[in-house]
């Protein structure tokens, strides 16, 4: 691509995607450094103070993002989505009734919790039945916390299979036998 095919790319673009280009010039090719500055000084955006003031509040953007786990449940009576499982870092304060505990996201598939795709800092006031909850940040992946969760869940899906195989055959048998008598 030649520079003036570059340019005419360039003017196309909105001022926000220029200014996010000139925030990553070490990834443009030595010929494409020079279009987006010209683009960018005929729109008068190109001063160091407006570059400054959008990388903060793309970083700021960022920081968000990364605080949000998502929209929790896709299909949820199907058990397909996402849901946050433990309370790792468990503390209460009762003066102001606010928990605040490390949780992790997973992606579950009929509510068994496969994948986990965050672990939060989440805080929120203690109240019956109140599913809300403010994150307060996105921290590394909490491995400790997804292990206990997989060996609750395996030891949960043992307990089924043993009741199916084993308790819910025996109660049927008595129950057959003794209709029988």
């Amino acid at each position: 691509m030649d520079i003036q095919e570059l340019a005419q790319e360039y003017e196309s673009k909105s001022d926000e995607e220029l200014l996010r280009l000139a925030l990553q010039r070490e990834e443009l090719t030595p010929e494409a450094l020079a279009a987006p500055d010209v683009e960018l000084a005929k729109r008068r955006i190109s001063d160091a103070q407006t570059l400054n003031t959008f990388r903060q509040n793309e970083e700021e953007q960022k920081t968000e993002a990364d605080k949000n786990p998502g929209r929790l449940f896709l299909l949820h009576p199907y058990g397909i989505g996402r849901k946050r499982f433990g309370k790792a870092d468990y503390r209460y304060d009762s003066e102001t009734r606010l928990e605040r505990f490390k949780t992790t996201v997973f992606i579950v598939l009929l509510w068994i919790p496969l994948i986990p795709t965050g672990t939060y800092l989440i805080e929120r006031k203690r109240q019956f039945l109140s599913g809300e909850f403010t994150v307060r940040e996105k921290v590394a992946l909490d491995w400790e916390q997804i292990l206990k969760v997989w060996i609750a869940t395996a030891g949960m899906l043992l307990a089924v299979i043993w009741t199916f195989k084993f308790v819910i055959p025996r109660l049927l048998f008595l129950a057959y036998s003794s209709g029988r008598h």
